[in-house]
């Protein structure tokens, strides 16, 4: 018997290239033979057989090749063809069979032609019909998109279909409408460049473009857009030029009534408006059939529109009723006053305000404050400040008022004696004098001669003193800084009483 063994049982081939299949013959019969090989279900010109058979001697093995080669052409559809390889002993009459198959491999090729090459687009033709002929020259068939797209993205496209199926060797037309995005009434004629496309809807890399042209036309050409308007300016010439009376459809003034100074619109339609029209009080010129104008009267005034034209003179008018204005609220100040108004250096001081009515608000040397959330303010002066608060109303009127901080040196009592003094200061021995004091910002006040170390800061003590004696009033502050001031009450003795003499 004979056996036939391949080197592949699958043999890939692209088109347009070759490919090589190894057949191994064995003899096992007792006696040689002449094998030859024959291939069997292919197209004969698909494949060469450059040695048809071989001498294979007893249990000997032969080896012969098939070559295979397939055009590069649309005839010859992608796919596998089953094929069997049969050896047949020229001698004996054995024969053997292998099977197997071949795959061409498919290849994609795309042609596309656009007839015509250049169409216009005017008022009665919108959007001429281009033929698309797409040819399929691959081995497959091929499912197609259709595009069009121009740089300026001036056009709008519409295909009769945009997915297509084209066999291999076929070709498919396919119209494509293009028609311009806009059209000018008046102008020039332009040219549109355009792309249209077919590309696979498997693979985007198969595709293939051709190239159009668009020219788009106005409505109307340079040349007799320019007849027609002439034409209009001198039949629109004629009919304004001609004399015609004037007339006033309305003069109005809105609102009828107002606050003095506030705005009012004076409008009016007036039918040919000629040259001296104009609005009095104020000889305000008319120049357009319909407008307005705002005036701010201050007292009721009653304003006329005198229209000319035509030879005619027309008047029309309309008051307005003007109320006086109320008074503008002031802004006004009711407190400014500082925590303390003598320190140490190095203490904070709050300062705090009650403001009515103010839409501005300066607080100097700090500077612009908010007149609706500020109401306070911390400060540290290092010297003695005067602080300036000023108000400004919504009429533009400022107010200020002021507040002074006295700043001292730490060693320095912040304690002050506003007054100290005896009421008399001179008495008789036996009488009696009242001693008088005030003091602010004291944290202790004390007169000694038994008066007291702890006495309000304003009060007033009797004294009878027996002698002229002194009184020293000490105020202290927190940090126990001291200040003293002192008064004399002077005590005389009582005058002698003389006696009568005694008359005999």
């Amino acid at each position: 018997m004979i056996r036939v063994d391949l080197s592949a049982t699958d043999v890939s081939i692209e088109a347009g290239h070759t490919a090589q299949l190894d057949v191994t013959i064995t003899n096992r019969q007792d006696t040689e033979d002449n094998v030859a090989i024959e291939i069997e279900g292919l197209d004969v010109e698909w494949y060469a057989l450059p040695v048809p058979s071989a001498h294979v001697g007893p249990g000997e093995t032969g080896s012969l090749r098939v070559l295979f080669k397939i055009g590069r052409s649309t005839d010859v559809a992608a796919g596998t063809y089953p094929f069997i390889v049969r050896a047949r002993g020229m001698e004996s009459g054995i024969t053997a069979v292998h099977q197997a198959t071949l795959t061409i491999q498919p290849f994609s090729s795309l042609q596309l032609e656009l007839d015509p090459k250049r169409a216009t687009s005017s008022l009665f033709s919108r959007a001429p019909v281009f033929d698309l002929r797409v040819t399929n020259l691959g081995n497959r068939p091929e499912t197609l998109d259709l595009s069009a797209s121009d740089s300026d993205d001036a056009c709008a496209y519409e295909f009769e279909n945009d997915r297509i199926t084209v066999k291999p060797g076929g070709t498919e037309v396919v119209g494509l409408a293009v028609e311009p995005r806009s059209r000018p009434v008046v102008g020039s004629a332009r040219l549109y460049q355009f792309t249209a496309t077919v590309r696979s809807s498997s693979d985007a890399y198969v595709s293939a473009s051709a190239h159009g042209q668009l020219e788009r036309k106005a409505v109307l050409s340079t040349v007799v857009a320019s007849m027609l308007l002439t034409a209009a300016v001198v039949a629109a010439g004629w009919w304004l030029l001609r004399p015609r009376p004037v007339m006033v459809r309305s003069f109005v003034a809105e609102p009828g009534e107002v606050v003095a100074g506030d705005p009012v619109t004076l409008s009016w339609d007036i039918a040919n408006v000629g040259d001296g029209t104009k609005i009095v009080p104020g000889n305000l010129p008319v120049r357009t059939s319909v407008g307005t104008v705002t005036v701010r009267p201050e007292v009721p005034t009653v304003y006329k529109l005198l229209a000319r034209g035509g030879g005619l003179e027309i008047t029309r008018e309309a008051a307005v009723v003007v109320r006086p204005r109320p008074p503008t609220p002031a802004a006004r100040i009711r407190e400014f006053a500082a925590s303390a108004k003598r320190i140490h250096q190095g203490d904070v001081v709050t300062l705090s305000w009650r403001v009515d009515g103010a839409t501005a608000l300066v607080l100097n040397p700090i500077g612009e404050l908010n007149p609706r959330m500020d109401k306070s303010r911390q400060v540290m002066p290092e010297i003695s400040t005067t602080y300036v608060l000023s108000a400004q109303g919504k009429g533009g009127d400022v107010v200020t008022k002021s507040v002074s901080v006295e700043v001292v040196p730490q060693n320095v009592s912040l304690a002050e004696i506003r007054g100290f003094r005896a009421d008399p200061s001179k008495i008789e021995a036996g009488q009696t004098a009242t001693l008088r004091w005030s003091v602010d910002n004291a944290a202790a006040v004390g007169i000694d001669n038994g008066i007291g170390d702890q006495l309000e800061p304003r009060g007033q003590f009797e004294v009878t003193p027996a002698v002229t004696t002194t009184y020293t009033l000490r105020a202290s502050d927190a940090q126990g800084n001291v200040v003293t001031k002192q008064v004399t009450v002077t005590v005389t003795p009582p005058e002698a009483v003389q006696e009568a003499p005694i008359v005999p």
